[in-house]
């Protein structure tokens, strides 16, 4: 799509249709980790997770550990 010079482009994002969403909001359900960057390529899904987790979440260890696991469960990848 191009934008020609004196148009406008609106529009509404909605999660799950229902909720607008804003940068607070958005702030509490998602993060940008640079993966070339931050995650290194010899991490298990495990231990990526963990780490973003370290950096993204402020409560302590044993509750970022349990977001983990229940992540890698919803996730079904709780057997590796």
């Amino acid at each position: 799509m191009s934008i020609r010079d004196g148009m406008t482009v609106k529009g509404r994002i909605t999660l799950n249709d229902q909720h607008e969403l804003t940068s607070g909001l958005f702030s509490n359900y998602a993060s940008y980790v640079m993966q070339d960057d931050v995650i290194f390529a010899y991490f298990t899904v495990k231990e990526a997770l963990t780490f973003a987790a370290r950096l993204k979440l402020n409560c302590s260890e044993a509750e970022q550990n349990l977001r983990v696991a229940e992540l890698l469960t919803d996730l079904g990848l709780d057997h590796c």
